[in-house]
């Protein structure tokens, strides 16, 4: 008796536990950005900074209207993962928009060589971050997305090197939300690897 009610619960529980997960998978809860770092490694080694990161956005709004309606259940989480050789990827983590830069702007600073202090100290200079716009939009068939920040170097509390980057990216809609997806993931490395961290360093003369 007891062995019929298993099976029987079994026929049951398994039919409804894949119409769960197949809704779960439908719900998009989160954006996956693929992130490729430049070739150049190490030409920083030696340097040490604390990287800190602030969001200075006037709208905290990702999407407009048009493109808020293809995430209808974004839960403000960016699946981050590192591109590498032979189409492998490398899952960073899950992370809201300031943690998102951070991530990989800290992934290019390791990559040149510099150490990333976890606790700020007053011998090591401050790598900040200010996010000024990170807005996607839907217009027509076609995706936009607009990206803009800055990173600058703090010794002894004064600014000592700025530099802003900005762009902008199209990519043509899909089916589904890939076509967005990828556009994000292209801007995104395209102004991560824009920023030249080695200027950076000279101007503040570190």
């Amino acid at each position: 008796m007891v062995l019929k009610n298993v099976n029987t619960y079994l026929k049951i529980a398994i039919p409804l536990l894949l119409a769960a997960v197949f809704i779960s998978c439908a719900k998009k809860l989160y954006i996956d950005v693929d992130y490729q770092l430049p070739t150049s490694a190490d030409t920083l080694a030696g340097r040490t900074v604390f990287v800190e990161t602030r969001d200075m956005r006037n709208d905290a709004e990702v999407f407009d209207q048009r493109a808020k309606n293809n995430f209808k259940h974004f839960t403000g989480l960016f699946a981050l993962s590192l591109m590498l050789p032979e189409n492998q990827h490398k899952v960073l983590g899950a992370y809201e928009l300031p943690m998102l830069f951070e991530t990989a702007l800290v992934q290019r600073l390791q990559k040149l060589g510099v150490g990333v202090s976890v606790e700020p100290a007053p011998e090591i200079p401050v790598f900040q971050i200010k996010i000024n716009q990170f807005y996607i939009k839907l217009i027509g068939q076609k995706w936009l997305a607009d990206v803009g920040y800055e990173a600058s170097l703090t010794q002894d509390t004064q600014l000592v090197a700025r530099e802003v980057v900005t762009g902008s990216a199209e990519r043509m809609k899909l089916m589904g939300s890939g076509g967005a997806e990828k556009v994000i993931s292209e801007i995104f490395t395209d102004m991560i690897n824009r920023l030249n961290i080695e200027r950076l360093f000279q101007q503040a003369k570190l």
